[in-house]
């Protein structure tokens, strides 16, 4: 007894740093939308890395859909839920179905729709570039994909088709890949096609859809597995996940009648007229007539994405700790650093009129009681940093470290690839272009000594010796261009080995590092 209270007065002389090694780990865990799973799990991988307090998190990849069910746990869907959510937070690329949200609230609950990005559902193909002719390109308008995603449209040589698209010479039938299960992808793509072209799309528009025709395949993972295995395919993706994997997008032609591709166009213009328009109900409103699709402006994407959290409005009954973790969590993804990763990761970042709508939609959030805040240190802040609730930047994991570096070498094997990369043919006229530039050299030379020649001819005409040198400087100069014309044929003939080389990818994001990464390698100064 004397032992066990000395300890307890031991511990209670601890200082409170040293105390908060002693507490329990805290644990959050969503589910929801696969497209910014990456993201998500770089996030909450960062918050453990930099967090005092010891912490685990998890984030399932399972689709719109499936987070949105698990967040509202109707016992209609599963009969062992109540209205309780099994995740501290869901996410999806689409706004809450008005059935579940009605179901949801009629229960007592209130949630909130918190956007954290954009992104963009494209339509990529694989007709080989040799059949796309001149173009080199394929352009499609909304009714042309509502024919050919519903079977009206077989061949990719029908009449309609060829109005868009003169140089295409393909006839190949076409093989149409979508989603299996409920995806936000799909909701988009039809939701699209519904508005924009209700006489050719008949079949409804939502996550899950009864498709007449084509192959089903599970996650954006599948639909690019099918595109780049089958000639003469088509589907769409959330274009992040697709730019990734190098596929070939098709030019969607928007509202204004400009066909363009997702890379080039501007994804947050959708939301920028929406936010004029006064398109965004309050947070806790029913957010599922929302989208940001066929916005005008020549450069809008027209299939423009919001991705959400979706949380309940009242979290008082969680532990505060855990309550603390999924403000800090979301906090984070709408920080500067987080729409960076956001980009990173092949999103689109919201605009500022969104991001402070986003904060506003926060602190209307009940917390428990006693509910502790995080805070993020940047710059070194002696003591403070070292506090239980602080996400400082200067605590990394070598997880992170290690990354970095890889990605500082992958960059620097990319570049040199990218330099060398080259076909032989290319190659070789490269070494022609450098012997005809040394030719036209030799013969500027040539020429000039021929003028002094001349001159010094007319100078010295009767001294023998004088006209012997220059008549040799002369020959000289003939053999050398002689030579050099040798050479050229040489070169013309000879073809040069072939070099090894590999395909780069066109990403739409910056491969920049950001500032708060970069120290986690603080001997290291150079940006990727």
């Amino acid at each position: 007894r004397v032992v066990t209270a000395m300890a307890l007065l031991m511990l209670a002389a601890m200082p409170p740093l040293l105390l908060a090694h002693t507490e329990s780990i805290v644990e959050i865990h969503g589910s929801g939308t696969t497209n910014p799973s990456r993201l998500f799990w770089e996030v909450l991988e960062i918050l453990e890395a930099r967090s005092e307090h010891p912490l685990h998190t998890s984030y399932r990849a399972v689709g719109s859909s499936t987070g949105q069910r698990e967040f509202v746990c109707d016992p209609a869907d599963n009969p062992v839920c109540n209205f309780t959510a099994v995740n501290d937070f869901g996410s999806g690329d689409i706004p809450m179905t008005a059935d579940r949200f009605n179901a949801l609230t009629a229960s007592g609950r209130q949630m909130l729709h918190i956007p954290f990005a954009l992104g963009a559902i494209g339509v990529w193909h694989s007709v080989p570039a040799t059949e796309l002719g001149a173009a080199g390109t394929l352009e499609l308008d909304a009714c042309l994909l509502a024919k050919i995603f519903s079977g009206q449209i077989t061949t990719w040589g029908d009449p309609q088709i060829k109005a868009l698209n003169p140089d295409l010479v393909s006839t190949a039938p076409i093989k149409v890949a979508h989603r299996k299960l409920g995806s936000s992808s799909t909701a988009g793509f039809t939701e699209y096609l519904s508005l924009k072209c209700p006489s050719d799309w008949t079949l409804g528009s939502g996550s899950t859809i009864n498709w007449p025709v084509g192959t089903e395949n599970e996650g954006s993972g599948g639909m690019t597995d099918y595109i780049k295995a089958n000639d003469y395919a088509i589907g769409y993706i959330d274009s992040g996940h697709a730019i990734d994997n190098d596929l070939v997008e098709v030019k969607l032609v928007n509202n204004d009648g400009v066909a363009l591709f997702s890379s080039d166009a501007d994804i947050g213009a959708a939301a920028t007229i929406a936010l004029a328009n006064n398109e965004f109900p309050a947070a806790d409103a029913d957010w599922s007539a929302v989208n940001l699709y066929d916005k005008a402006g020549t450069s809008t994407w027209p299939i423009t994405m919001v991705s959400y959290i979706y949380v309940d409005k009242d979290i008082s009954s969680k532990d505060p700790e855990t309550a603390a973790l999924v403000m800090a969590f979301i906090n984070f993804l709408l920080s500067p650093e987080g729409q960076a990763l956001a980009v990173e990761n092949l999103f689109d970042p919201l605009p500022p009129e969104l991001i402070a709508f986003a904060n506003a939609a926060l602190a209307t959030i009940t917390l428990p009681p006693n509910t502790p805040t995080y805070v993020f240190e940047s710059d070194t802040a002696p003591y403070t940093g070292q506090g239980e609730h602080v996400v400082s930047s200067k605590r990394q994991s070598f997880a992170t470290y290690e990354r970095v570096v890889l990605q500082e070498q992958v960059a620097a094997l990319e570049a040199a690839v990218a330099a060398l990369a080259v076909t032989p043919s290319e190659a070789l006229n490269a070494r022609v272009v450098t012997a005809e530039s040394n030719v036209d050299d030799l013969r500027e030379k040539y020429n000039k000594l021929v003028e002094d020649y001349n001159s010094l001819k007319e100078e010295v005409d009767d001294n023998e010796t004088y006209q012997k040198i220059a008549i040799a400087a002369l020959v000289l100069a003939i053999v050398a261009m002689v030579i050099a014309f040798v050479a050229v044929l040489l070169v013309q003939t000879r073809e040069p080995r072939p070099i090894a080389s590999m395909s780069t990818r066109d990403r739409k994001k910056s491969h920049t590092i950001e500032v708060s990464r970069a120290e986690a390698n603080p001997t290291r100064t150079d940006n990727i």
